[in-house]
């Protein structure tokens, strides 16, 4: 994102999948959902500002 031509600010969007490891068992899937992350460049460097997480499932 710009402003007047100057670089301030960032959308990352993408899926994540969600796991458990419980005590004895084998790490299995618990879940699906996609996400947008608002990133603004403060002072030089990259602040994430706002995670919006959203569209969950179950695992197929």
């Amino acid at each position: 994102m710009k402003d007047n031509g100057e670089l301030y600010g960032a959308i990352q969007r993408g899926e994540h999948e969600f796991y458990i490891l419980e005590p004895g068992k084998e790490m299995y899937k618990t879940g699906f959902a996609r996400f947008t992350h608002l990133w603004l460049l403060e002072d030089g460097e990259w602040i994430l500002k706002r995670v919006l997480s959203y569209d969950h499932k179950d695992p197929d």
